[in-house]
């Protein structure tokens, strides 16, 4: 097993040049615990009077074999050797999350990350759904049966998070900050859901993805009721954010406010009535909303931003998505872990490791770019912008936003009022629709 890196004397002298900012945010960039931190910014106030020397300390890998950190979650205080001793006896752990079209290199890179970091084998088991309502389901079942949680890590749209909290008894685990989780240190504060969550996307959104060599008049939800658009439109099933996303949209492109139950009525008539006629289907499958546009048999497909970013640099050009003239919600993932988790060591391994450089720019992964847009979702904080590869950085802000304009320009949901009322809409659009 490799040992954990040291800091050079030439670190050491850098130390001496920093300020303290300067200090956290590249200690915290590198993956620094608290306790490596301490020591450099005791070398900042120093300032010439010594020259400190090298000393063993801790990465984003955990602590050092002898010394010990307190890990929330599990109410010890955990030296590295007892947190690798930890992962050893747990084995494996359960991540539910979306489909991504690089999987397979995912589960890979990060049961090499582990292997290669604590010289521990594991498995990870990602299970993947485009209707994440379903983990909640499964959630909550277990554990009114006193039974253990069947995942690990929830890596879902913030709405669920919203719902999870809801709960009583609660159903998530307190567990931010961790010295197991560094890296949500660098996540900007406007991604932070402290002591239970912490963002892995800065700028998801759900929006409508269309050929722009076949339809030219898109500029909000509103016109999916354009007559031009007959038998070309796919929406998502109602009973998933993927639709959450396209009422709220709708709500806000017809000027309706969506805490206001009689104008959601009204958003979902319209949405049934006005734009109804032009559906060809009602689906959250992406990989069939993939195959209707590449074969033009629809023009325009209900779903996430990601999927034009995967189909432009796929090599399908024309494929582009719709910014809602009246505005985009932000509708990112989050990393939480529930109750009874079986796996809680592994489950902040696993979290901490979604926030690093190579998983949030998997630049070195071997996938295409596509795929690499895909699961690629924005800067979550400003040490990230390094990673942005060479082939991507002319263009890199043509396809994201920036922070200040995820801050200024992106509409934000009261995720508390949708979680109590999001079914009333969904209940009313599947009756509206006779499902």
């Amino acid at each position: 097993m490799d040992e954990f890196p040291v800091l050079s004397p030439d670190d050491w002298l850098t130390s001496r040049r920093m300020g303290r900012r300067e200090v956290l945010r590249r200690g915290v960039g590198a993956g620094f615990l608290l306790v490596g931190l301490s020591q450099l910014l005791q070398a900042c106030r120093q300032g010439e009077r010594t020259t400190p020397q090298p000393t063993p300390v801790a990465t984003a890998a955990g602590p050092a074999s002898s010394e010990k950190v307190r890990i929330p979650i599990v109410n010890k205080e955990m030296s590295r050797d007892d947190i690798v001793a930890a992962m050893k006896q747990e084995g494996e752990l359960v991540v539910a999350n979306w489909t991504y079209t690089a999987n397979d290199q995912l589960v890979a890179q990060f049961q090499k990350y582990v292997k290669d970091t604590y010289g521990v084998d594991v498995k990870l088991i990602y299970e993947g759904t485009q209707a994440p309502s379903t983990y909640l389901t499964n959630l909550y079942t277990a554990l009114k049966a006193g039974n253990p949680s069947p995942y690990d890590v929830m890596a879902i749209e913030e709405n669920y998070w919203a719902e999870a909290k809801l709960q009583t008894p609660p159903v998530l685990e307190k567990f931010l900050p961790s010295p197991l989780v560094p890296n949500a240190d660098r996540v900007d504060e406007m991604f932070r859901r402290f002591p239970t969550a912490i963002a892995f996307q800065a700028s998801a959104t759900p929006g409508i993805v269309y050929n722009k060599a076949k339809v030219d008049f898109l500029k909000d939800w509103k016109d999916l009721a354009d007559k031009r658009l007959k038998g070309k439109l796919t929406l998502p099933l109602p009973g998933d954010i993927t639709c959450g996303g396209f009422l709220l949209g709708l709500a806000a492109s017809l000027g309706k406010d969506y805490k206001n139950p009689d104008q959601m009525r009204e958003v979902i008539d319209f949405a049934v009535d006005q734009i109804g006629p032009n559906v060809l289907k009602y689906t959250t499958d992406s990989a069939e909303m993939q195959q209707l546009l590449r074969s033009e048999a629809a023009w325009a497909v209900g779903f996430w931003n990601s999927l034009a970013r995967l189909e432009y640099l796929s090599g399908y050009e024309n494929t582009v998505f719709m910014i809602a003239e009246s505005g985009q919600y932000l509708v990112n993932g989050y990393l939480w872990i529930p109750k009874n988790a079986r796996h809680p060591i592994l489950a902040q391994i696993f979290c901490n490791w979604r926030l690093s450089d190579s998983a949030q720019f998997p630049n070195d992964w071997g996938i295409e770019k596509g795929p690499w847009a895909e699961l690629q979702e924005g800067l979550l904080g400003p040490s990230y912008e390094k990673d942005i590869p060479d082939w991507f950085k002319d263009q890199y802000y043509t396809y994201y936003p920036k922070l200040e304009q995820l801050r200024s320009q992106y509409k934000t949901v009261d995720w508390d009022y949708y979680a109590q009322h999001s079914k009333e809409w969904f209940d009313y659009y599947s009756k509206r629709l006779g499902l």
